[in-house]
């Protein structure tokens, strides 16, 4: 019985930790949680290292450490669920025979709860345990709407990213729209990045489409015009996980120290 309540705390707290890392990450519009982003590090050092050098490579790095992440996120709920339904031998039932279902058939019912699909062939014994599997129900629920929207934003960032690329050669560095509407629409961007900081992983095949090697090639691009590199600088700092050397500011950064900084930072995330 001890253990089987152990297992159930476990369980929660699973649960507890993947909701929160899950809701901060897609609706809080603000960095991510510690466990998408390790789990989203992770991946793309192995992508990055064992993938081979290709047109593949590119297309696919953002959508492999999307993937993942939500591989992470359903597993984790999924075993998290099941081992709340450990805290009874019979808290899942086979529906037929009325025999316990065991952890297999668990982890099956909870997936078909987390995809809303029902109970498959299981049910539960009691009332309680009803109660349990309908918020299991509404827990997928929740994830499967929430991540659609949180892919739907971040795709929409990396369009937003590779737009700005495109339109920046349409103007000369020095001129008045370069000031007034590239740099600007700059720092939507960056905003917008800090909400959806998985959009950086995403590459393409065209190289002038890349997003971080291509803010460092605009920032070499305007840097000779100090009032635009001023501007831009403003725009830039706020980037997730860009800092200055430790004891350092960014403002205290020449304009070159920052763009070296600032190309330091794109390697990060370049294929």
């Amino acid at each position: 019985m001890l253990i089987q309540i152990l297992l159930g705390a476990v369980g929660v707290t699973i649960l507890v930790f993947v909701l929160l890392d899950f809701l901060y990450t897609a609706i809080g519009a603000a960095p991510v949680a510690p466990l998408s982003q390790t789990v989203a590090r992770g991946i793309w050092r192995v992508f990055v290292r064992f993938m081979p050098d290709s047109r593949a490579k590119h297309r696919l790095a953002g959508p492999v450490v999307m993937t993942g992440i939500a591989f992470t996120w359903i597993g984790l709920v999924s075993l998290g669920w099941t081992l709340v339904f450990q805290m009874a031998d019979k808290a899942v039932i086979i529906s037929e025979s009325e025999a316990p279902a065991g952890f297999a058939r668990d982890f099956a019912f909870v997936g078909h709860l987390l995809s809303t699909l029902g109970g498959g062939p299981l049910e539960t014994e009691s009332p309680f345990w009803l109660i349990l599997s309908v918020l299991a129900g509404v827990n997928g629920m929740v994830i499967l709407t929430l991540s659609v929207s949180f892919v739907l934003s971040t795709t929409t960032t990396v369009s937003q990213g590779r737009g700005l690329l495109t339109k920046a050669p349409m103007f000369d560095a020095d001129s008045d729209e370069m000031n007034n509407v590239m740099l600007p629409a700059l720092a939507d961007l960056v905003a917008n990045l800090n909400a959806m900081q998985f959009a950086l992983y995403y590459s393409a095949e065209d190289p002038s489409r890349r997003l971080p090697a291509g803010l460092v090639e605009l920032a070499r691009w305007v840097a000779p015009y100090p009032e635009k590199i001023r501007r831009l600088r403003i725009a830039l700092a706020p980037l997730p996980g860009f800092k200055a050397p430790e004891g350092r500011t960014l403002d205290q950064l020449s304009d070159q120290e920052f763009i070296a900084r600032l190309d330091a930072w794109a390697q990060r995330y370049t294929v």
